[in-house]
């Protein structure tokens, strides 16, 4: 199976049945119809994205009650779309709750990258929303890089109903973002979804991707501080983490065995990727490196 295959329980978790949709548009058009929502929209980014929804067989692009959200090619940072749909079911095949994902092509042929919204649901023909706040919007501030996961986990403590099972949550995204040389996790890839039966939690995983992939030059290794640190993280920083969470030493020490158990089916994953073959062997030795550092 390639990432351009999903199985029919897959397809079913994305639309509620087997069906592959087409996206009747091309990259081309792409930043001009995000341009013409522009101020209309939500998401936020720096990369040109739409949100979408279901019609017949068809993805269609609109201005509320989106489903979906739909990230084409960059033209900054190459492979995008395959980046971060790879480093999704990486982090699925660890266990993480992510949310559903595909990787489909445009009109023309062209990547994309689509993402179910996890705070939306279909009640009817309507489609209503969870209350979801990022991090950002809960400690403020104009820095959406400032801070650390200390900060994170605080407010977990404060908000969440079962604060202990988030934190370990919170332990297992972090110590895998840093596996996968995710330097671009910042607050407003963390949220709280109150699900429909009132309780607060973490959010499933989204915006994954291996940021050190595509920019070699990067100096973090964490958005958000560890242990008081960005970089030359090592497993006694992440232990010490999982200190201040509370988190038993030997529930800690299991989820970082489990992860490093994971290298080979992750090396797999790479290899049978969508990447192109220079990025498949440059993610592999991300990888192979961050692992060693938390052994």
């Amino acid at each position: 199976m390639t990432d351009y295959d999903a199985d029919a329980k897959d397809l079913r978790a994305m639309f509620g049945k087997p069906i592959r949709p087409t996206i009747p548009i091309a990259l081309s058009e792409v930043a001009m119809r995000a341009q013409e929502l522009a101020g209309k929209l939500s998401i936020s980014g720096v990369q040109p994205k739409l949100s979408v929804r279901l019609d017949g067989e068809r993805l269609v692009t609109v201005e509320r009650e989106g489903q979906f959200i739909l990230k084409p090619q960059n033209q900054q940072f190459s492979e995008m779309p395959q980046n971060e749909y790879l480093c999704m079911q990486m982090a699925r095949r660890f266990g993480l709750n992510i949310a559903p994902c595909l990787l489909l092509e445009l009109a023309d042929g062209s990547p994309a990258y689509l993402v179910k919204r996890f705070d939306r649901f279909k009640k009817g023909r309507r489609i209503e929303k969870l209350a979801c706040e990022d991090m950002q919007q809960i400690l403020g501030g104009p820095d959406k890089y400032a801070g650390s996961h200390e900060q994170i986990a605080k407010v977990i403590q404060e908000h969440c109903r079962f604060a202990p099972l988030e934190l370990q949550r919170l332990f297992e995204v972090t110590i895998f973002n840093f596996a996968i040389g995710n330097g671009d996790a910042h607050r407003k890839n963390f949220s709280l979804l109150t699900r429909e039966d009132g309780n607060v939690a973490l959010s499933p995983v989204y915006d994954l991707v291996s940021s050190r992939l595509v920019i070699p030059e990067e100096t973090v290794e964490l958005a958000l501080t560890v242990n008081g640190k960005r970089k030359r993280l090592d497993r006694g920083d992440f232990l010490a983490f999982a200190d201040h969470l509370a988190i038993a030493p030997n529930y800690a020490q299991a989820k970082l065995v489990d992860l490093l158990g994971h290298a080979g089916r992750f090396e797999q994953m790479i290899a049978e990727s969508a990447l192109s073959a220079p990025l498949r062997d440059r993610l592999a030795e991300i990888l192979a490196g961050r692992l060693n550092r938390l052994r």
